[in-house]
């Protein structure tokens, strides 16, 4: 049973260390190159998304097409997020709305877990134009360094479930050592910065993305899914690996627009 337990981790690393390639050449580029990244992670989103929901052939294709269009254009003019908020929001929501009018089951689910999508992914845009790709780095390393805590912990301490009705595997071990390595990370920012802030902003941030992470799994365990789809090995799908992000920035992003900006 413990050698099944950590079959699928050579796996899981080696297409961790892909991602992690990718993205440590995103923030090399800075600004620009976490806004296109997050474009095309966003369009790969709203696909599997909409394909969970049943969408298939030209419909699947116009719900990703669409949501290239009001995304890709927002990474080449970022600034369009801080100067018309409202115009952003409506470029974002538009996939959703779309896909919505062909879905027949469960389209407030859609619409509701879509709708922090796009929160969460204008939250990501607002926060790089805020801290540049450093602010990306640190929601990164944040989301990151939770994950990593939830899943060595909860599978080798293992115990009690956190929400077993929504997401079997996540047990309170790994969830409190999520928010203990973010606010590890915290203090060394803390030190860094000689500020406090730190630490209590780094445990939210963790929080949130293990809310987005099981908001997720919510959404799975109604459609019927395992994987939001098979695009990174050992891992899933785009969805199943950014969940974590999603939840995150919208956590990150609120607080920088509340108490830090």
């Amino acid at each position: 049973m413990t050698q099944d337990r950590w079959a699928d981790l050579p796996l899981r690393m080696a297409s961790a260390l892909a991602l992690l390639l990718i993205f440590s050449a995103s923030l090399y580029f800075g600004r620009i190159g976490v806004l296109a990244l997050g474009a095309v992670a966003v369009v790969a989103m709203h696909w599997e998304l909409a394909r969970m929901f049943g969408l298939n052939r030209w419909r699947l294709l116009a719900a990703a097409v669409v949501a290239g269009l009001g995304w890709l254009p927002m990474a080449a003019l970022p600034t369009v997020l801080i100067q018309n908020f409202t115009l952003a929001a409506a470029a974002g929501f538009l996939p959703i709305m779309l896909a919505a009018a062909f879905i027949s089951h469960n389209r407030s689910m859609y619409i509701g877990y879509g709708g922090l999508l796009t929160i969460g992914m204008l939250s990501y845009w607002y926060l790089a134009l805020t801290f540049g790709a450093l602010g990306i780095a640190v929601l990164a390393t944040v989301v990151i360094l939770s994950d990593i805590g939830g899943y060595v912990a909860g599978r080798w301490i293992g115990g009690a479930k956190f929400w077993p009705a929504v997401s079997p595997k996540k047990t309170w071990s790994g969830t409190v050592a999520g928010w203990l390595l973010a606010g590890v990370f915290g203090l060394y920012l803390t030190q860094q910065i000689g500020a406090i802030w730190p630490v209590p902003v780094a445990i939210c941030v963790a929080f949130g993305a293990q809310m987005g992470d099981i908001a997720e799994s919510w959404v799975k365990r109604r459609q019927g899914v395992k994987d939001s789809s098979q695009l990174i090995p050992g891992h899933g799908g785009f969805l199943d690996r950014l969940d974590g992000f999603i939840g995150g920035a919208a956590t990150f992003g609120l607080i920088t627009a509340l108490f830090l900006s």
